[in-house]
Parts: C-alpha cells; sequence; structure tokens
C-alpha cells in the first residue's frame, strides 16, 4: 500500500510541473450551446417570467435555439425595427424631412406686412440651432420686421397626438411626447435647479417665455430632506413647471418634460429666434394652414438616414412615431395617420412574407402596450432584411452595438460580443427585449430575438441575462477541436 500511495504521489507531482495543458471542447458545439443557454434561463428569474428565444444561422437558415418563439409577446422598442425598415424602403434612402417658412406677400423696405407660416412636415429632429438658421437666412434677405403672425402649420399630420395604448400617466414623460408634424428640440424642455447658500436658480433650456417654472422650492442644510419634486402641471396652465421640496446647498439637479401644444413651442422659439437675427415681429403666434401660392422662401432638410440611426441607436420615440406617419401621408395623401401608417408597414411585411394576421402593431415605437409580436417573427424579419442589399446596410449600422454606441453602450463591453454584436433593445415596464445580429469565432453572422416579460424585478437583471447569451453567440465555434495552451 505504501508503494501505491508513493507511485500515485510522484505521478500527481510530474502532471502538476508539466508545460502543456490539453483542454478538450465538447464534441457537440451546438448541443453544448443549447445547454449553456438552458442553464441561464433555468435561473429563478423565469419562475414568473417569461421568455421567448430564437437564434437562426443566416449562412444555412439552421435553427440553433429556439425556445417557445411563437408565443406572442410585447415588443416595446423593437416595434423601431420594423418601423426604420419601412420608412428606408417605402420613402427610400435619400429622402429628406423639410420644415419651410413661407411669406403671403413681399417685403417693403424691409418690411413683410403680411403673415409668416412656418410649416412642418414631420421632421423629428428639429433643433432650436434650426430654427436660428431659418431666422438668419431670412434676415439675410433684407427682412427686418414682420408686421402680421406667425402661423404654425402642422397640418401634414392629423391631431392624434399619442399613439393607441400609451397610458395616462407617462403625460409629462420626456418618452412621450406629443406627436406633431412641427416638432422642435423631441417637444421637450429641461429644468435645472441651481442653489447657492441663499438662493435657488432656475433655469431652462432652452430659455424661451413659452415655458414657466414657478419655483416652491426651498433651500436647507438639513441631511435629511422634504424630497425634491418638479413637476409639470397637467390641467389650466399645461407649460407650468411647478418645484416643491428641499433642495441643499450648492447642488444642481435636472429634469427634462415633455410639453402640450408643441406646434406653438416651436413657432415661439422662432418669434425668439427673429429677435436673436434683429427681425421684429408684431404679431403673436397662431395656429393656421398655409395659404396655397403663398411663396416658399426658407427651408430646412434632415436626411433620413441621419433620423433612422437616432432612432435605432438612442430608441427615440419620436422619430418612430413621426416616420410613422410620414409614412400615412403615402397611403392617402395628407394629413398622415397612425392607422394609415400601420397599414403601410403591414404592407411591407407582408410584401416580405411575412404573415401580418398573426401579429400586432398599434405604434410605430413601442411604447404602447397593444404591439404583439413573437421572437420567430422578428427573427423572419431580420432575416430578409439580410437580404435587402439597397437598406440594408444603413439598417444594419443604425442598430447600437455592443460596447460602443447607444442603449447597448454600457452592455456586454468585453470581448466576444463588444464592437460585434449589433441589436435594437426594448424595455418597459416588466418588459425587456433585444433583437438583432452577432457574428460568431468562427466569422458565421446569426439573427437572434430574446424576448422577456411579465417580471416586476429590475430589468438589469435580465439585460444580464441577454447580455450572457449574446457573448455565448459570439463565442460560438462549429469547431471540433482539441485546444492546447501552455502554463508553467
Amino acid at each position: 500500500m505504501k508503494l501505491q500511495h508513493i507511485i500515485l504521489f510522484l505521478s500527481l507531482t510530474l502532471l502538476g510541473c508539466g508545460t502543456t495543458r490539453t483542454v478538450i471542447v465538447p464534441r457537440d458545439p451546438l448541443t453544448q450551446l443549447r445547454k449553456n443557454i438552458n442553464s441561464i434561463l433555468a435561473d429563478s428569474l423565469f419562475v414568473p417570467a417569461r421568455a421567448s428565444i430564437k437564434v437562426v444561422s443566416l449562412e444555412n437558415g439552421n435553427v440553433l435555439y429556439d425556445h417557445d418563439s411563437k408565443a406572442l409577446m410585447n415588443p416595446a422598442s423593437n416595434m423601431k425595427l420594423l418601423t426604420s425598415a419601412a420608412a428606408l424602403s417605402i420613402l427610400d434612402t435619400n429622402y429628406q424631412f423639410k420644415t419651410a417658412v413661407f411669406v403671403d406677400a413681399s417685403p417693403t423696405d424691409g418690411i413683410l406686412a403680411g403673415n409668416i407660416y412656418v410649416k412642418g412636415y414631420g421632421d423629428p429632429d428639429l433643433k432650436t440651432s434650426d430654427l436660428d438658421s431659418l431666422a438668419n437666412a431670412i434676415r439675410r434677405m433684407g427682412i427686418t420686421s414682420i408686421e402680421g403672425d406667425i402661423i404654425v402649420d402642422d397640418s401634414f399630420f392629423d391631431d392624434d397626438y399619442w399613439g393607441a395604448g400609451w397610458t395616462w400617466d407617462d403625460e409629462s414623460d420626456p418618452d412621450a411626447p406629443y406627436i406633431n408634424a412641427l416638432s422642435v428640440n423631441k417637444n421637450c424642455i429641461s429644468v435645472t435647479l441651481l442653489s447657492d447658500s441663499t438662493t435657488i436658480y432656475p433655469y431652462v433650456e432652452p430659455m424661451t417665455d413659452f415655458v414657466t417654472v414657478v419655483n416652491r422650492a426651498k433651500l436647507t442644510t438639513d441631511s435629511i430632506r422634504t424630497p425634491l419634486k418638479i413637476k409639470r402641471l397637467y390641467l389650466n396652465n399645461p407649460n407650468t413647471i411647478v418645484t416643491e421640496g428641499e433642495l441643499s446647498w450648492f447642488s444642481q439637479t435636472t429634469q427634462k418634460f415633455s410639453l402640450r401644444r408643441p406646434e406653438y413651442y416651436t413657432g415661439t422659439l422662432l418669434k425668439e429666434s427673429f429677435r436673436h437675427a434683429g427681425i421684429l415681429v408684431y404679431g403673436n403666434v397662431v395656429n393656421g394652414v398655409t395659404p396655397i401660392g403663398s411663396r416658399e422662401i426658407a427651408q430646412h432638410y434632415q436626411p433620413i438616414e441621419k433620423m433612422i440611426t437616432n432612432m435605432n441607436k438612442v430608441s427615440d420615440n419620436l422619430s418612430a412615431e413621426n416616420a410613422l406617419k410620414v409614412l400615412g401621408t403615402t397611403l392617402n395623401g395628407v394629413p398622415g395617420s397612425a392607422k394609415n401608417g400601420i397599414f403601410v408597414v403591414k404592407r411591407f411585411l407582408s410584401n416580405l412574407g411575412i404573415d401580418t394576421s398573426k401579429l400586432s402593431i398599434v405604434d410605430g415605437s413601442g411604447v404602447s402596450r397593444y404591439n404583439l409580436l413573437s421572437a420567430d417573427q422578428l427573427v423572419q424579419f431580420l432575416t430578409v432584411m439580410y437580404k435587402q442589399p439597397r437598406i440594408f446596410p444603413i439598417f444594419y449600422n443604425s442598430l447600437p452595438l455592443a460596447g460602443v454606441d447607444g442603449t447597448l453602450a454600457q452592455r456586454m463591453t468585453t470581448y466576444p460580443a463588444a464592437c460585434n454584436l449589433r441589436a435594437k433593445t426594448g424595455t418597459l415596464n416588466g418588459v425587456s427585449c433585444l433583437s438583432g445580429y452577432v457574428l460568431t469565432r468562427d466569422g458565421e453572422m446569426l439573427v437572434f430575438s430574446m424576448m422577456m416579460q411579465n417580471f416586476i424585478t429590475s430589468v438589469t437583471n435580465y439585460h444580464q441575462v441577454q447580455d450572457r447569451i449574446g457573448a455565448l453567440l459570439a463565442g460560438f465555434s462549429r469547431r471540433n477541436t482539441i485546444q492546447q495552451g501552455s502554463e508553467k
């Protein structure tokens, strides 16, 4: 027995001093991949929640993984995949969103005796600086005063300012802005409170008379403070911001709000831009329609590629909803409506071979709880999109890149998913989705959709699950090899 112990000890010692270590990769990598994903989904997170996942190879059409993929789920912002693709296909890659200024009279000696009209054609990315550019362009024409009104024309869209199924308590949330053909600054404003040892200073960005701030907050040195609240009033004073509670010395806090009547917001900012440019406006900002025969004197354009990229990278809801209504104008003309836009999107999907009778689409952004899609349908859609050479490069590059930008900038930040996996996120309370493309370690392109819902815990837990699966897909290899490495 002593001799056997000595032999065993020497054997283990020799193995420990060796310079080569052999690691055997499973003989069936695909079986191991499925086993690993199943192990992740066995987490107690999914006892109350539901997961629907599908992964397909774009090279041969093989299904690498499928878990309840035909279940209809809330896609959240994965809806933007359909909206952005339809916009690129139907409006075309060269389409430009326009905002134009018209006059109904000719100026004399720098004085415009009539009205000036600003008409929106659905640009979701118009900014204050763009209005400044329009005002400066008009000033360079020699106009120094406008005796009439600024007419804001938002007639390119209907007057449904929210999507179907949007919840009432999202009012003033910047992620649920009012939908309008004449939009600016995402129809939102930022409110900042700054304090020193004696005073609280409220600021709005951009600086405008359109919004009133009523500051009721108080300074305090107490460590226990009444919680600070900044809210926009709902009734009677739709664009009045009220601050309440307590703020400590030398501190700063900022909050963003959506605004009602965004067309008046745009008109007010334009009037202020005119003043800064040296143009005096005697009239008011009023709503109306640009008369036939009015002369266009200035315009601003926004390329669709920039809009699509912003829509998908940061998951901008206004971009998706405006794009949907612009699509609606291609069906029955003006005004564009969500109903007509949805018909156009469904027709686009049908032409791609997707059965639209087995899904529900009610908005363009995915804010609504009424949308229903399956992981199987999203994978089918993304597969067909991969075969559209005219629009796929723009579509693909608009998706957030893991570890780099957009809503995936802080996710999957390490090899092999980082700088590789491109996918659209989707998040609502109790909903988390991730659908897109990833290259495996062998360079094989995979398309995937992960949809999870019906949970009440932190969405971060489900992001982590998706990230782990994404890393598995990025690191997957079909090669059945034995890897060797050396160690000391």
